[in-house]
């Protein structure tokens, strides 16, 4: 499955939009968080993939001040994702984690890995899309 990617939308009355790559095997869950979200239209989802490479190439192509990421996916994990997040961008995007396979051993991990929001999607889904609501885009750190 190929990355989908679309131009990020510009800045609604004061608040800025957040950009957004959507990490997510699930067409269900993909549609359910778009359409939760859109309502706002502060969160918008400028790319989606269903694989880690697919992500890491989204990655790649574009910045983005949120990625919100399942940890099973297609091909590859989201700790693949999260990884290449870590080791490889200077101004990351705010990680949330929404997965089916929230164990602990999995969320220290992630958390490791940067991840500031952990959800359980089948228990905490609406707490995890209030959260997304909050994000505001990160300032890039400035060199000392």
């Amino acid at each position: 499955m190929s990355t989908e990617l679309t131009s990020p939308p510009s800045e609604t009355g004061t608040e800025p939009v957040v950009t957004a790559l959507l990490v997510e095997d699930s067409v269900l869950i993909r549609e359910a968080l778009v359409e939760a979200l859109s309502a706002s239209g502060h969160v918008v989802f400028t790319a989606f993939a269903a694989t880690a490479n697919d992500a890491i190439a989204a990655l790649k192509q574009q910045h983005f001040d949120l990625a919100v990421i399942d940890l099973e996916l297609l091909e590859g994990t989201g700790f693949d994702v999260l990884s290449y997040i870590k080791n490889n961008e200077l101004n990351p995007p705010v990680r949330v984690v929404l997965t089916n396979h929230a164990f602990s051993l999995y969320e220290r991990r992630a958390r490791m890995l940067g991840v500031e929001y952990f959800f359980d999607k089948s228990m905490h889904f609406t707490e995890a899309v209030q959260t997304i609501e909050n994000v505001r885009p990160r300032q890039p750190d400035l060199p000392a």
